[in-house]
């Protein structure tokens, strides 16, 4: 176990869930009987998957959020496990709905179409997040939901930070991605903005390029805003101003395109605590999400 001040942890703060994949070589018509190829189970959720993908590429990572006791927790926690993620902050509710995701994978396309169930689950509340030791952490991702606790807990950090020593403090990441949970507070706070190309159309936005120009005049002047854009590559720009572009890595054949945006995330944030430069954290982002889209799931992405 590592001591606070030598290897800190990447923590993930956000959504946990089972996944279900059903995989065709077509999407199904309605009222018609469709034998699939294979399915999946596996977990699920955009910080969990982040959070895997961060662990795989060598950082220490962790994940908080909320699940409902039962033996889908136990999977995907197993599975959580076995990435090398730590669990021991996530907060267990009883007698809540699972939240589970059905996902139809079409190969022919390599489309996901997604159906969520998330009923009456609690969402993590700021004071279970008081709960950690903010002294392990050297970066901190939230996912851009419960916009209200959230921002406490951004708070906390900030204020952490504010007392800490420069080699102490933590960076802070938000996810901008659907804008029915108003994640504008993430712009103007955080030191590392990732903008979905969902968020960003939402806003009027038609390529990455106009995106991160956009977001950019809005954030605090240390701030780097990303943004991926599928099959037309990622756009980034730094505290300096300048404009970086990386097109996107072809896997040779797309199978799974789940997941690609978490996988993205999850190496972005892998490359910048390498301090690596934001031209080739871009080009290190792409490629590790593209290796994702030619394959079923997150493992073999390290390199």
């Amino acid at each position: 176990m590592f001591q606070p001040g030598g290897d800190k942890k990447v923590l993930c703060a956000g959504l946990i869930c089972l996944d279900i994949l059903s995989v065709l070589d077509h999407y199904p018509v309605e009222d018609t009987d469709n034998r699939i190829e294979r399915q999946i189970w596996q977990k699920g959720g955009n910080c969990a998957n982040s959070a895997a993908v961060v662990a795989q590429l060598g950082e220490q990572a962790e994940f908080i959020g909320t699940l409902a006791t039962g033996r889908a927790a136990d999977m995907v926690l197993d599975e959580m496990r076995e990435f090398g993620v730590e669990i021991d902050h996530v907060v267990m509710h009883d007698g809540c709905d699972f939240p589970s995701s059905t996902i139809i994978i079409n190969t022919h396309t390599g489309s996901r179409t997604i159906i969520h169930a998330d009923k009456d689950l609690p969402e993590l509340t700021f004071s279970q997040f008081q709960q950690l030791d903010l002294n392990w952490y050297k970066w901190i991702h939230f996912e851009g939901r419960n916009m209200t606790e959230v921002s406490q807990m951004v708070n906390a950090v900030q204020e952490f930070n504010h007392s800490a020593s420069m080699e102490d403090r933590i960076i802070i990441s938000g996810e901008c991605e659907k804008a029915k949970y108003q994640p504008e507070y993430f712009i103007s706070t955080v030191d590392v903005l990732f903008v979905a190309k969902e968020y960003a159309q939402h806003h009027g936005f038609t390529t990455a390029k106009a995106a991160v120009h956009g977001f950019h005049s809005r954030v605090k002047k240390s701030a780097t805003v990303v943004c991926a854009w599928g099959e037309a590559g990622a756009d980034a720009m730094g505290p300096d101003g300048v404009h970086h572009h990386t097109d996107a890595y072809s896997p040779g054949q797309v199978v799974d395109t789940l997941g690609a945006g978490d996988t993205f995330n999850g190496a972005i944030i892998a490359a910048m605590c390498r301090s690596l430069p934001l031209d080739e954290v871009l080009k290190f982002g792409c490629r590790v999400a593209g290796r994702k889209c030619g394959q079923f799931g997150y493992r073999g992405l390290r390199e």
